[in-house]
């Protein structure tokens, strides 16, 4: 008899929980529930729409336990942080290995915020040169390529109140 595949969702949510074991950190119901709720997202939600996904489950959960579970589980490794033009946190599951976790940037809106995964090998290939580095010791190297998206682009676009009194 074949056997079964099994379920993706609980291949993520078992390495989440080996990994959480790994670190030292405790499995909870929270941590739980909010990494299932960004292996879920496609989006890049920020901590304040994790909290209402999560909160759907976990009527009780506070914005700060979201807040500090994002800031263990991104210390673990379990998350990573995609910092849009330093306005806002969004976030989204990294688990090395799983179908979220694989290396990729991003292609983010400057007018709409949108966050956009982008997968290209060759820049995964990009290395930092020590020279270059001044001193740091790094890590990973992410690409945000910052534009328009297609939206964004196609939207008519306003006149400012100058082109108006122009007229």
């Amino acid at each position: 008899m074949p056997r079964r595949k099994e379920n993706p969702r609980r291949q993520d949510e078992a390495a989440f929980i080996a990994l959480l074991r790994g670190r030292g950190l405790a499995v909870t119901e929270q941590r739980l529930a909010i990494f299932a709720a960004l292996a879920a997202s496609r989006e890049h939600p920020s901590p304040e729409q994790i909290f209402l996904a999560v909160r759907q489950k976990l009527p009780n959960l506070s914005l700060a336990t979201v807040y500090k579970n994002l800031e263990a589980l991104r210390a673990a490794g379990a998350v990573s942080d995609v910092n849009i033009l330093h306005e806002q946190g969004r976030y989204e599951a990294a688990l090395p290995g799983t179908g979220a976790g694989r290396s990729h940037h991003h292609l983010v809106c400057v007018s709409c915020k949108k966050v956009i995964d982008l997968h290209d090998e060759r820049l995964d290939s990009i290395r930092v040169s020590p020279r270059e580095t001044q001193g740091f010791e790094v890590r990973a190297v992410r690409v945000q390529v910052e534009g328009l998206c297609p939206d964004c682009r196609n939207r008519p676009k306003r006149r400012s109140p100058l082109d108006r009194k122009r007229r």
